[in-house]
């Protein structure tokens, strides 16, 4: 009797061992399904500076990719797609998020495993972010200006940016400007901006073949207390344009409530710029934008 229940449980186990491992070798991998975004479109700002894309598929954050990305999906059908556009704060590609002023792009597909899906989102501003300054050069009045007005040679001059349709303004030294030691153009209205501590950016898109710093004044209205500091370097990119997003949230939460902010950008001749070198910075579509309170 003893036996034959031995043998009873032996044959039980053995035909389950044979059975799972049958089901193990028999399951079928899941294939994905693949969307290739390739670019990030945004409502006319070229570079804009989007260096990543958070992606959802059915609501659901799969990853964050860096563009041009060809993305696995383990998802068919279909599906509900949602694309928001990252951004390095201050230039620092370690400290990424996704640009908060943006509404995303959001599309349905049917996705099909192994085939692939090609998506060019383009994004707009959200219906809540307020544009304190924008300066894209399209109009002869340009509101960025130097700072020295007495100085001719320091003048910011509109000119058209090649390879792309309108206008860039455009800072120089030249070997013979030698009245100061820095330059510096500002956003020109006399009444300086205010933020409060809600996400906004200073951004900008520059080409430039030296050094630029960006910087702030903040005037605390109670005392009257003044501060002047840079805030962000740009190195110099002679043959690339780029895009710069400066977090404004961390710098009011430094200085408090009731202060007011007006940026500037300062290039200037270094001791190893060459002497005969002609320093010039473009600078385009440069904009103040934050979220505005409910």
């Amino acid at each position: 009797m003893l036996k034959s229940t031995f043998q009873f449980l032996f044959f039980v186990i053995f035909f389950t061992v044979i059975y799972s491992s049958c089901e193990v070798l028999d399951k079928q991998e899941d294939i994905p399904s693949y969307i290739q975004i390739d670019t990030l479109v945004y409502q006319g700002i070229t570079p804009n500076g989007f260096s990543c894309a958070y992606v959802y598929v059915n609501y659901k954050l799969i990853g964050v990719f860096e563009i041009p990305r060809t993305i696995p999906v383990l998802a068919s059908g279909d599906s509900r797609i949602l694309v928001r556009p990252g951004i390095d704060l201050n230039g620092y590609t370690y400290d990424r998020t996704f640009y908060e002023l943006s509404r995303g792009y959001e599309t349905r597909l049917t996705l099909e495993p192994s085939k692939v899906s090609v998506l060019t989102p383009t994004c707009f501003d959200s219906e809540n972010v307020e544009t304190a300054w924008l300066e894209n050069f399209e109009n002869s009045a340009i509101t960025l200006q130097a700072a020295d007005t007495v100085t001719p040679q320091i003048t910011v001059r509109r000119q058209q940016r090649p390879g792309h349709n309108g206008f860039v303004g455009t800072m120089q030294i030249t070997p013979h400007d030698t009245l100061s030691e820095t330059f510096d153009y500002q956003y020109f209205d006399s009444i300086p901006i205010y933020f409060q501590s809600v996400p906004g950016y200073l951004e900008f898109s520059y080409q430039c073949n030296e050094t630029i710093e960006v910087r702030l004044k903040a005037f605390v209205v109670s005392s009257g207390q003044y501060h002047d500091k840079t805030v962000l370097i740009a190195y110099k990119s002679p043959d690339e344009w780029k895009r710069i997003f400066i977090d404004f949230s961390t710098i009011v939460n430094d200085f408090g409530s009731g202060v007011f902010y007006k940026p500037y950008f300062r290039i200037r001749r270094f001791e190893n710029t060459n002497t005969q070198d002609t320093i010039t910075v473009n600078v385009d579509d440069i904009r103040i934008v934050y979220q505005k309170r409910n």
